[in-house]
């Protein structure tokens, strides 16, 4: 991608957009990429009948699995864990300058957590509000990039 190209990464626990535009945002948004996480969205009850997990929990006390919406909190982890290596290798092949997160709080805490040093220092800005669900053609006027 061409210098000055900002990412802007919108999403919640089970699903994300990401969006290229220059770095000053005068470009329209442009696709980049789509992820699920379906395990994110199941119910307790069904995840929990999927617990062959051997990574799942701790060696000291109940897996975390057990416990409640415990499950649920490991497959957040797992997407947010996944995003941020899809943007570690990003980072790595110089595919953005500058990067914007819009995600719900407590999502937008786990994704702060596992980012790497190198991309934390391109986040140009942190939204705390979920707008994964809006039409990509409002978005821009949604999340502030600049």
């Amino acid at each position: 991608m061409a210098n000055g190209t900002l990412w802007i990464l919108v999403g919640n626990a089970s699903r994300a957009r990401l969006f290229a535009t220059d770095a000053k945002a005068e470009e329209d948004w442009r696709l980049v990429e789509e992820f699920h996480h379906d395990e994110s969205r199941a119910r307790q009850a069904e995840l929990i009948e999927q617990a062959d997990n051997p990574n799942a929990g701790t060696l000291h006390g109940p897996p975390a699995e057990n416990e409640p919406n415990g499950r649920r909190e490991l497959e957040h982890d797992r997407f947010a864990r996944e995003l941020s290596v899809f943007l570690d290798k990003a980072h790595d092949r110089r595919d953005f300058d500058k990067l914007v997160i819009a995600a719900p709080p407590g999502f937008l805490g786990r994704i702060r957590r596992l980012l790497s040093a190198r991309v934390r220092q391109r986040v140009l800005l942190d939204v705390d509000s979920d707008y994964s669900n809006v039409p990509a053609k409002e978005l821009p006027n949604r999340v502030p990039v600049i």
